[in-house]
């Protein structure tokens, strides 16, 4: 079946105003939309949520993201990844790396705060987060941001389970729903502020590289450039070819009002498969300086991920069954290579350092 030309766009206001009888019916239809969107394309816009997130709000943070990158490079180079924890902090255009291959972006990278008895300056991913001083509004606002996003990312969380047929009311005897929620009870996300200037013009270059995110969801929030993020999407006659894949790569241009949500390696294992990660990337080449802000609701990074325990009723309607037993996030991969023969020796701030530490190329 030819690849579809566009992304659906899925209200999820039914789920974040008060449940009562007379919503039902348009959660049930918010939930089967995300259930369709997960198992066909991996990837949606996202609106209605108007009432946890004004527009004022969308300006305001994508404002202070591009005052920071307008700053003297001396005052960004405060803080340097290396001078923080070797994760949490800017990085130099050219310094973050996709598949061994340098992208032509800079970021700031926050991450949940650990708990005091675990921050360890010295170790990646255990120190503060570096916050600028320039602009001085910037931390208050990227924190009211999270705190906002942690309330969507649960909304979405719910929508997804119920799509999967999962009992969400209060109180289900099954109690898959509340191990789902005890699994973001405290969720480690990741925030990022990303600055893109136009590759340059002789270039054959990628902003990003392509690349699959590994948590739950992205919720991203960009500028209204067009032609910057491309989105993966499988198709037998397309002219492109990734990881031995043909497909078609289309672009994802913002969409006022809306976020851009992808699904993470996490749904993936959760579902056995039935609901796709997908490749995606930025090529930016208009003049306009691009800015970013892209949300990952991760697990608690502590969470053990009970994978065969969550059996809704969509896999079993699509004949899936998942590989049994318990595992750490730290140790999940996707279905193709999840294995449970080793011992779960490890949690997610191991798996986090093991990526992040291939996340960046050295510098000065």
């Amino acid at each position: 079946m030819p690849a579809p030309l566009t992304l659906p766009v899925i209200s999820l206001a039914p789920f974040l105003t008060p449940r009562t009888p007379a919503t039902l019916a348009a959660r049930r239809a918010t939930a089967a939309a995300v259930h369709s969107a997960c198992t066909d394309v991996g990837f949606f816009y996202l609106s209605g949520f108007e009432s946890t997130v004004s527009a004022g709000e969308m300006e305001q943070v994508l404002e202070v993201a591009r005052e920071f990158f307008a700053s003297p490079e001396e005052e960004k180079a405060k803080l340097k990844i290396k001078k923080g924890d070797g994760a949490r902090g800017w990085q130099q255009i050219g310094q973050n790396v996709t598949q061994y291959k340098a992208d032509w972006h800079e970021g700031l990278d926050l991450y949940r705060p650990l708990p005091p008895d675990q921050e360890d300056p010295s170790k990646l991913l255990h120190g503060p987060n570096q916050w600028p001083d320039n602009p001085p509004r910037f931390r208050r606002v990227l924190e009211r941001w999270i705190e906002k996003m942690h309330v969507i990312g649960l909304a979405l969380m719910e929508a997804t389970a119920m799509g999967l047929g999962i009992n969400v009311e209060r109180g289900a005897e099954d109690g898959e729903w509340e191990r789902l929620k005890g699994m973001v009870s405290s969720p480690f996300w990741v925030c990022r502020a990303i600055g893109y200037p136009a590759l340059p013009g002789n270039a054959e270059g990628i902003s990003c590289g392509a690349h699959k995110d590994y948590g739950n969801y992205t919720l991203l929030h960009a500028d209204s450039t067009p032609s910057a993020l491309q989105v993966f999407l499988h198709d037998s006659s397309g002219s492109a070819v990734e990881n031995g894949s043909r497909g078609t790569w289309i672009n994802a241009d913002p969409i006022p009002g809306t976020f851009v949500c992808n699904v993470g390696e996490m749904w993936e294992i959760l579902s056995a498969g039935l609901y796709k990660s997908t490749l995606h990337r930025v090529i930016h080449k208009a003049p306009r300086y691009r800015v970013s802000i892209p949300f990952f609701y991760e697990p608690n990074f502590d969470a053990l991920i009970e994978v065969g325990r969550l059996t809704p009723p969509a896999l079993s309607k699509e004949g899936l069954t998942p590989a049994r037993g318990t595992r750490p996030f730290s140790l999940c991969r996707p279905p193709s290579d999840f294995d449970l023969s080793s011992s779960p020796t490890t949690q997610i701030l191991n798996f986090l350092r093991s990526k992040v530490s291939n996340n960046f190329a050295d510098s000065a």
